[in-house]
């Protein structure tokens, strides 16, 4: 049976939730040691999670406006399996390599 589009909406949003609130939770637990002169593999892995926070977020944002799915870069859809791998993916393949080597 396929699932229809709202119950699809609702199961990727409540996947991203959960992805936020681990990454979150991450982050809560080493931020205390995040300090650069201190911990620098600890203040770079809370940078990582806080860029991961805002892709998750921006994810949310896309899901709710519709557009969840579909590059912000060049607006075709996203390969399911790269929404599968990295549901908060921005981008298709061939945009992000361009961003990546750019």
């Amino acid at each position: 049976m396929e699932k229809t589009a709202e119950a699809t909406s609702s199961d990727v949003r409540m996947r991203l939730e959960a992805l936020l609130a681990e990454r979150r939770e991450l982050l809560q637990d080493i931020e205390p040691r995040a300090v650069p002169s201190v911990d620098p593999v600890a203040y770079q892995t809370a940078a990582s999670h806080r860029a991961t926070i805002t892709l998750i977020t921006e994810a949310l944002d896309r899901v709710r406006s519709g557009s969840y799915g579909r590059c912000v870069g060049c607006g075709r859809a996203i390969a399911p399996a790269r929404l599968e791998a990295v549901p908060y993916a921005p981008a298709c393949i061939e945009c992000q390599s361009r961003a990546e080597t750019a």
